[in-house]
């Protein structure tokens, strides 16, 4: 199934202050001329960096080029993709963190000077050559905004934080890819799938393209049944989330990710990147310094299941 996007700022559901501050800064853009500053968004996975930069860019009626932060990590690798630019483009880094730190420093003299220092020549015979580049806007997106250098952030004009959608938001997402997907459920069923998508648009597109899945083989199969049939328990939580809950539990202290990495095979990345985040929001768990434990209310949900 092809996965369907917002591709205006209209469609894009929930955040409205993001949505009215970005709309300023395109309107302001357009109307004097001018190349959009680049844009620094950090936060949660899945919670619209990607769609909001590819909005961004057809707002200001711009091709965009899209490029994963891992792939950057030689100079030529980031010289190669700004060369191929063309005037007030857009280019969009995922993961803009994983870019090697070396090839870091020759983006700033890119994104303030729109200019490339090169070296032409060998040993005695090198000689540095400024090569001018076409003013375009950088949208950089993270997970992990501490692992950006202080002086790389600060070439951001325009940053925004993505945090967990609202009940309401995740509601207007799901009329949205529900019509898109031309899928009717009723209230009743869209506040269900609301409540089991821990805030965030990807998952709620997910569980709803899936649901198109089952509901076109057997229409009368309930969400709830859906809903376990793809692991996921209540509240959003899944079977991944149930495995780290029931080992902090088994421990009965508070005990460090290197254990609990160890006890549940799963990386402390996934551990701390995709599980704990959302835990923690519940207030299911506590990251103290002695380590991680349960709260009440993570004992409290573990009795009930």
């Amino acid at each position: 199934m092809e996965l369907v996007r917002p591709h205006n700022l209209s469609e894009f559901k929930g955040k409205k202050e993001i949505k009215d501050n970005v709309s300023v800064y395109i309107k302001s853009s357009l109307k004097n001329n001018t190349t959009l500053d680049h844009c620094l968004f950090y936060g949660l996975a899945g919670t619209g960096k990607t769609t909001l930069a590819l909005i961004i860019a057809n707002e200001l009626n711009q091709k965009i080029k899209i490029v994963q932060g891992g792939n950057i990590q030689k100079p030529t690798d980031i010289i190669n993709i700004v060369l191929s630019l063309h005037e007030k483009d857009v280019l969009f880094i995922d993961e803009i963190h994983a870019i090697n730190p070396q090839v870091v420093e020759l983006l700033y003299s890119i994104t303030e000077d729109f200019a490339i220092d090169i070296n032409l020549g060998k040993d005695f015979n090198s000689k540095l050559t400024r090569v001018k580049i076409p003013h375009f806007t950088l949208v950089g997106a993270t997970t992990n905004l501490g692992k950006i250098p202080r002086a790389f952030e600060e070439r951001f004009g325009i940053i925004i934080y993505f945090g967990p959608y609202s009940k309401e938001e995740i509601l207007e997402i799901i009329n949205f890819y529900c019509k898109k997907y031309k899928i009717e459920i009723s209230d009743k069923d869209k506040d269900l799938i609301a409540a089991n998508s821990k805030g965030i648009p990807r998952i709620a597109n997910k569980i709803i393209r899936r649901v198109k899945d089952f509901k076109s083989i057997d229409d009368k199969v309930s969400i709830k049944t859906i809903l376990k049939r793809l692991g996921i328990i209540k509240n959003g939580i899944n079977e991944l989330d149930l495995k780290y809950l029931e080992s902090l539990n088994e421990f009965n202290s508070p005990v460090g990710i290197k254990t609990i990495s160890h006890a549940i095979m799963i990386d402390e990345n996934t551990i701390e990147q995709k599980i704990e985040p959302y835990l923690i929001q519940l207030k299911y768990i506590n990251k103290t310094s002695k380590g991680r434990c349960l709260t009440d209310n993570g004992k409290n949900f573990l009795a009930k299941i």
